[in-house]
């Protein structure tokens, strides 16, 4: 029990010094505004959680630069009241909703089935959708929710639709698949060996570490599945990034000793407002300073180093083959 004590202790503190630090360098930064992003007639792109948040941004700036967005979410509701205010700004957008529950692999397949039908090409994909620090709880695969909604929905969505991507995709416009991760991947240190395990008597849990660790997936299967497709001689590249410390609903699960002072302190003038949050992403998606690049991870709309455990070819290597046998093996039960 007091090893369990210091473990989440541990954790705790690491994340918020970490992400201290993070909130610091931000405020210190001069914000990159790409203003100059050019029209994209004709592309089609998927926005996971793209009804709300960050997400819901990154869906109407696409929408301005004439894209076809698919809003992929839980909540039908959500969604439609999007494209409701998405068409009061842009009257001829393309934009539809497919459901989409990242708490379950079947759900997954079905949306990548659903947009598949519809015979469309598909330029852009990017996995938006995520969960911070919530209490433990199981999805209806028998994973812990962050681990499936920040990284392994994801990953298996991204193979589903991987084809249409590489066909989409031309030597002087590639598609593009963007991974949203965050800052706090660089405390990440995920034990691959115990990556499907559910909460057990004496078995530790804490909800920063499971966050951290989740986001650091994202970036090593990134960087992996860049250089597969970059060998492969594949359109198609494919990155991770860190949006900013952003006002959004994500700090609903962080404790009162954080999120008190965090909301009447530092919100106004340190934290980037959720327009903002989505301005990375846009960057990523849109600008052609990117084109042809692959395996970046971008913070502040500027390519940065990612932590040095997502270079690691082992530790990637290993990741890969954990994640299509735990997709195998939690789709041949269903």
């Amino acid at each position: 029990m007091i090893y369990f004590i210091f473990y989440c202790v541990y954790y705790y503190l690491l994340t918020y010094i970490v992400g201290g630090w993070c909130l610091l360098m931000q405020v210190l930064s001069r914000r990159k505004i790409s203003s100059d992003l050019p029209l994209q007639t004709g592309k089609v792109a998927i926005v996971t959680g793209g009804g709300a948040g960050i997400g819901y941004h990154v869906s109407k700036g696409l929408v301005a630069k004439n894209v076809h967005v698919v809003i992929g979410g839980k909540c039908e509701e959500t969604g439609k009241n999007a494209i409701v205010e998405i068409r009061k700004d842009f009257p001829n957008a393309k934009v539809d909703f497919i459901h989409l529950d990242l708490e379950s692999l079947r759900s997954v397949r079905e949306f990548a089935e659903t947009f598949l039908s519809k015979n469309l090409p598909l330029h852009m994909l990017i996995n938006n959708a995520g969960i911070m620090f919530t209490p433990y709880s199981c999805t209806e695969d028998g994973y812990e929710c962050q681990f499936q909604v920040n990284y392994l929905s994801h990953f298996y969505l991204t193979q589903l639709l991987l084809e249409k991507l590489v066909q989409s995709g031309t030597p002087g416009s590639w598609s593009r698949i963007i991974n949203v991760s965050s800052y706090m991947h660089y405390v990440g240190n995920p034990d691959l060996d115990n990556l499907s395990k559910r909460l057990e008597h004496g078995y530790m849990y804490s909800s920063h570490k499971a966050y951290s660790d989740s986001k650091l997936l994202v970036v090593a299967a990134s960087n992996m599945l860049s250089q597969q497709l970059l060998d492969d001689g594949s359109p198609v590249s494919v990155c991770s990034l860190h949006p900013g410390v952003v006002r959004s609903n994500l700090w609903k699960h962080v404790s009162p000793v954080h999120r008190l002072p965090s909301k009447y302190l530092l919100e106004g003038w340190a934290f980037l407002s959720i327009e903002q949050g989505a301005e990375t992403t846009l960057y990523a998606a849109l600008s052609p300073e990117v084109e042809g690049q692959s395996g970046c991870y971008y913070d502040n709309s500027q390519k940065t180093s990612s932590a040095s455990l997502s270079y690691d070819e082992h530790f990637q290597s290993k990741l890969w083959a954990k994640s299509l046998l735990m997709i195998e093996n939690t789709l041949s039960n269903k």
